[in-house]
């Protein structure tokens, strides 16, 4: 959003500042080159491996950075929860909406490792790896 806040009030001549504008092609590089760094970096972390991973519950900018960072990461998709088809890109609520409807689909079971990763506004990334004990 180039245009808002105090620095460019909104006026009639800047209307069109004020939405939200994406690069999409910036957006993929940045999304496929943070999401494994920090992928790898948690499991670096951990000691685990891509090969422990039973799902993967990640925010889901588009299908295609998920793919990629799929086989980027050397996990096969099938592993990762998506639930685009649904509902598309629902922001910071992504998470914990796939982690809900994976464990009521009854495909958690308790031991399962479950790999988050997030990308989001202002670059901001992160992954984090979780047994489940339900």
């Amino acid at each position: 959003v180039p245009g808002g806040g105090s620095e460019r009030p909104l006026t009639a001549d800047n209307l069109d500042e004020q939405y939200f504008q994406m690069n999409g092609k910036a957006v993929f590089k940045s999304a496929t080159t943070a999401l494994p760094k920090a992928i790898n970096q948690v499991f670096k972390d951990t000691g685990l491996t891509v090969n422990d991973v039973d799902f993967m519950i990640p925010h889901q900018p588009s299908i295609r950075i998920l793919q990629e960072t799929a086989e980027i990461i050397g996990l096969p998709f099938e592993k990762v929860m998506t639930n685009m088809d649904k509902y598309a890109n629902t922001t910071g609520g992504t998470v914990p909406i796939i982690l809900d409807e994976t464990r009521k689909s009854g495909k958690l079971k308790k031991g399962d490792i479950v790999l988050f990763a997030a990308v989001g506004s202002g670059w901001t990334y992160g992954a984090a790896l979780m047994k489940w004990a339900l």
